[in-house]
């Protein structure tokens, strides 16, 4: 099995890490939804990631020693791909009081536009025709999956917040993609990311506990919301996170926006078998130019042979 594996082209290997990662990503909304009956949203976050940290510093200290002891380095390395992340998470579960769950998913998606542009200026990096041309292709698909024009938008103070998501999600895909050349062991930034991710939320903790009087550990929990938590830190936050930062070593960072993308037509696939939500025929569509756009972009960076 590891032969068939490792005889697979990296590059290929790559795409099918983060299409995998997606796949995850994309049943983490039915699983927040399912952890949301008994946590908010903030508790639930801290739970996650605290959990993530605690299994995977064990996993890496009595499975992987040696790497354990080099990976140290990445401690540091990791902190603005992890309060990136974290920001992202915030802004956009801040900006859902004031706005709807359309409108931030939508606003969010723009760091598929974004990081082309972003990656251009801060790294300097070759800006083709393509890059924007699919972006905004994957984003009109965003659009259609949303059902976008069916809803009256007007620009307002949650919106902005939650553009505050789409500008930190931007910055999360560059900080990985520039980190990962420097990064001693994936699975360990990982887990360094998701710890910045953990600090970020812990003074909203306080004020949640302290001025809203919002309990750490709900007095009734059902198993359901605790195997939703269990699953969310590790297919999630160790797994899939760690599949993307593996696959960002060789992906650029326009092609790996468009595949995190594809996490949007997944989580409408679960929530479909799952939740019994219903894909209307234009959703389908924006699936279907989502997928395209993925799809084009990873051929169209493919390595010359």
């Amino acid at each position: 099995m590891r032969k068939t594996i490792q005889s697979i082209p990296i590059y290929h290997r790559a795409v099918i890490e983060l299409i995998l990662a997606g796949a995850i990503w994309g049943a983490s909304f039915t699983l927040v939804k399912w952890a949301l009956v008994d946590f908010s949203t903030t508790t639930l976050i801290f739970w996650r990631f605290l959990l993530a940290i605690i299994l995977g510093e064990s996993l890496m200290f009595f499975l992987q020693k040696s790497e354990y002891k080099k990976s140290h380095s990445d401690f540091k390395l990791s902190m603005f791909a992890g309060l990136a992340l974290g920001s992202t998470l915030l802004f956009q579960t801040h900006g859902l009081n004031y706005t709807t769950a359309t409108n931030s998913s939508f606003i969010t998606s723009l760091y598929v536009v974004l990081i082309p542009i972003a990656s251009f200026y801060f790294y300097k990096t070759k800006l083709h025709w393509y890059h924007i041309g699919l972006s905004l292709l994957a984003f009109v698909g965003m659009g259609f999956l949303l059902e976008i024009y069916k809803h009256s938008f007007e620009f307002n103070f949650g919106d902005l917040i939650t553009l505050g998501a789409a500008v930190a999600g931007t910055f999360h895909i560059l900080f990985v993609g520039h980190g990962s050349r420097k990064m001693q062991n994936a699975f360990r930034y990982n887990i360094f990311q998701t710890f910045w991710c953990w600090l970020l939320t812990i003074p909203f903790v306080v004020y949640e506990v302290n001025f809203r009087s919002i309990q750490l550990i709900p007095e009734h929990f059902t198993t359901k919301s605790i195997l939703s938590i269990i699953c969310l830190s590790i297919f999630v936050s160790l797994i899939a996170f760690y599949l993307q930062i593996k696959a960002q070593k060789v992906l650029t960072n326009t092609t790996a926006s468009m595949l995190c993308l594809l996490e949007a037509p997944y989580s409408f696939i679960f929530a479909t078998v799952f939740l019994k939500e219903q894909l209307t025929y234009v959703q389908f569509l924006g699936a279907g130019l989502i997928m395209l756009s993925s799809v084009l972009s990873v051929y169209m960076e493919r390595p010359q042979n």
